[in-house]
């Protein structure tokens, strides 16, 4: 209990500190008149965009669970993913757990398989962001100092570089080399201690979901909805460019939409509560030095579109949670 609280002072003091940058250099009176402006006719069409963008990964989900556990309900596993979110905007990194947990409890399976299947997950969302960052780079930005710049990794050498597959390469090897040993010690060690045994038994379910990127059969469908889940992002990043004309005065398109897609996805990834102020600095800061949006109006967008998010998680959260209370109960 005493490292969980401390984790999360750590975290809201991170996130003090990216709000204080972000935040920094602002007129508030002059963002709070801009955000008074901000038009809202766009929302509809990004709660479709958020809501199918994590109905797609609650499939996608699915295509890495074992065979005899992928007939669960699709409420189930939809309302396991939002009550994911809700809980990683209260307690970062929370909701990777208490999504399998609860899908677990509701289908009555593994929830030592589930979590492995999270490390699988993110392993590979991992691989399409460094991916889309790659193509960013090379194809879609023009002066990629300013891209560094947002990093803050403008000083970085061709071997800070090569250091990042490098470091994936040794996440793969370090997931297989787990999964490996502990099928030898389930193979060879037979534990008389009921408890020893349960640890094992749980350590090889786990290592099962960790390796499930290996056993999924339809790789088309999985890249299909892996396409569908990033695409969904990109639409909820371009659609609030509508609410103060961004794509008129600024020349933003759907390419820049996938520019700063792939920017705030770092942003999110800082262990914050609801990425708040890791986003908003990272949003802020490459409207700024990639498009010259004025720091105020680019701020006005990352506070506009990070508000509009995390609300409709908490709205949709229970929601789906009550659907499948009730569709499992009918």
């Amino acid at each position: 209990m005493k490292i969980r609280a401390l984790n999360i002072l750590i975290s809201v003091l991170i996130a003090a500190l990216f709000l204080w940058l972000a935040f920094r250099n602002i007129d508030f009176s002059e963002l709070w008149n801009q955000i008074l402006t901000v038009s809202y006719y766009w929302l509809p069409f990004f709660v479709i965009a958020m809501t199918l963008s994590h109905f797609f990964r609650a499939e996608r989900w699915r295509l890495l669970m074992p065979s005899n556990h992928q007939k669960i309900n699709r409420s189930t596993l939809f309302a396991g993913v939002m009550l994911g979110y809700v809980v990683n905007n209260i307690v970062p990194r929370l909701g990777e757990i208490s999504r399998p947990v609860y899908v677990a409890k509701k289908g009555n399976i593994s929830a030592g398989n589930l979590v492995g299947t999270i490390v699988a997950e993110r392993l590979f969302d991992l691989f399409i962001m460094l991916f889309l960052m790659v193509v960013t780079m090379f194809l879609l930005v023009t002066d990629t100092t300013q891209l560094q710049q947002i990093f803050g990794i403008e000083n970085w050498t061709y071997l800070h570089y090569a250091m990042i597959p490098l470091i994936f390469a040794l996440l793969l090897l370090a997931v297989w080399v787990f999964y490996k040993l502990i099928l030898l010690i389930d193979e060879k060690i037979e534990f008389q201690n009921p408890v020893l045994s349960k640890i094992v038994s749980s350590g090889l379910s786990f290592g099962e979901g960790m390796i499930s990127l290996k056993k999924v059969k339809n790789w088309p469908l999985f890249l299909l909805l892996t396409s569908a889940i990033w695409g969904g992002y990109i639409i909820m990043t371009y659609l609030p460019f509508f609410m103060m004309n961004m794509q008129q005065v600024f020349g933003l398109n759907l390419l820049d939409a996938v520019v700063l897609t792939v920017v705030s996805s770092i942003g999110v990834s800082v262990p914050t509560p609801a990425a708040i102020g890791s986003y908003h600095l990272f949003v802020q800061q490459a409207l700024w030095l990639l498009y010259e949006v004025p720091l105020t109006k680019a701020l006005t967008y990352a506070t506009v579109a990070h508000a509009v998010n995390v609300l409709f998680v908490f709205i949709i959260g229970p929601i789906a949670l009550w659907w499948d209370k009730y569709s499992t109960l009918s």
